[in-house]
């Protein structure tokens, strides 16, 4: 069965196949939804709003409750990647706009960019320099930080190897009633009927 959908304003619109999710349609049809996350319901930049259509979609799910508001639900907000139709009949969505929604991470560095040509020489090469002293910084510490990481995961080794010793000597002085039986293998009978 098929599901006709509109996403307004002046958005495309056409025929999709139930089960289909809106975050998919709107790429089928041409139509681009931001998503940091790339549709996997760990952000909000896919909001969109059911104008139409709403009793045809799947229930909320919970990234859609952890990332929208109450108010945003009661206004009829969805995440375009988490809900589907699920009935055929037709479905209208508009876009969230970004003042309403989370930046993407596309749209800061275009922020970014933009502040930064219209800064003066003086204050872009202070901001240049403060960035190399940032990376720098964090370039060091992680240097620094591999030694200690590699010697948490030899001392974590040595101290499983040394549990497992401590138990397996444990377990000699143990009385045999308070050891754990060992388990038995199961041979399976020879097939006498196929001989004969």
């Amino acid at each position: 069965m098929s599901v006709e959908i509109r996403f307004e304003p002046d958005g495309p619109g056409g025929l999709i196949a139930e089960g289909t999710y809106l975050w998919a349609a709107a790429n089928r049809l041409g139509l681009r939804l931001p998503a940091d996350c790339e549709g996997r319901g760990d952000c909000d930049t896919c909001a969109v709003v059911v104008e139409k259509g709403a009793a045809l979609l799947s229930p909320l799910t919970e990234a859609e409750r952890s990332h929208l508001s109450p108010s945003r639900l009661a206004a009829g907000e969805r995440l375009a990647c988490q809900v589907k139709v699920e009935t055929e009949g037709a479905v209208v969505v508009r876009p969230v706009p970004a003042i309403a929604r989370a930046e993407t991470s596309n749209e800061t560095v275009k922020d970014v960019r933009k502040e930064f040509r219209q800064l003066p020489l003086k204050r872009k090469l202070a901001t240049l320099i403060e960035l190399e002293a940032v990376t720098l910084i964090q370039a060091l510490d992680a240097v620094i930080n591999v030694p200690v990481m590699l010697g948490e995961k030899v001392m974590n080794v040595m101290a499983g190897r040394g549990r497992t010793l401590e138990q397996r000597e444990r377990a000699v002085h143990h009385p045999a009633e308070h050891c754990p039986p060992e388990p038995q293998t199961v041979r399976p009978e020879p097939d006498l009927g196929s001989q004969v």
